[in-house]
């Protein structure tokens, strides 16, 4: 697989989250229950969601993943627990509610593809942007937000985008695309 990776400038935005700490194996649960309740959240507000809804996984340990083989990742699948904000964005602020809190992420240098298929493949989609990362010598947060572009309900697995933004520490100047 050959992605196409660029760093940019990200906007700031509006959204409202829910933070969790689970393993991998019980994330799509979480979503299922998180978005349509931070759905509800916006309505309730009169707010306008925008873009598409994220997860920022935090505390990522990018090292550890590009070396982590099958029968470690499935270790890690069913023992770790990952922290995650389960997000939309909004066109202006919201309140929130109760465990829906109102954040704004300012706005930060990214890298940043698209990683299309199956969502069981991600994994090889960030082992490839954290190889190139390295080979340019680019230094990259410990955590990443995903944007699911379209709905693996509808589509053929084949066909599923998932928008992958990691913010970066440090990057050469040649790299450093803004707009």
């Amino acid at each position: 697989m050959s992605l196409d990776i660029e760093i940019r400038q990200q906007p700031p935005v509006h959204g409202l989250e829910i933070a969790r700490i689970a393993p991998m194996w019980k994330i799509p649960k979480l979503l299922a229950d998180a978005f349509p309740r931070i759905n509800r959240q916006i309505a309730a507000e009169g707010g306008d969601r925008t873009g598409a809804p994220y997860v920022r996984y935090m505390d990522i340990d990018w090292q550890d993943m590009r070396h982590c083989g099958p029968i470690k990742m499935l270790w890690k699948m069913f023992t770790s627990k990952q922290r995650m904000l389960i997000g939309m964005t909004v066109e202006s602020p919201l309140r929130g509610d109760g465990d829906i809190e109102a954040v704004t992420i300012e706005s930060q240098l990214c890298l940043r593809t698209i990683h299309k298929g199956p969502y069981e493949k991600v994994g090889d989609t960030y082992k490839e942007i954290v190889d190139w990362a390295e080979a340019n010598n680019v230094e990259l947060a410990d955590h990443s937000m995903e944007n699911y572009i379209n709905d693996p309900t509808t589509v053929d697995k084949e066909n599923i985008k998932t928008l992958i933004l990691i913010p970066v520490i440090n990057a050469p100047a040649s790299n450093d695309e803004t707009g």
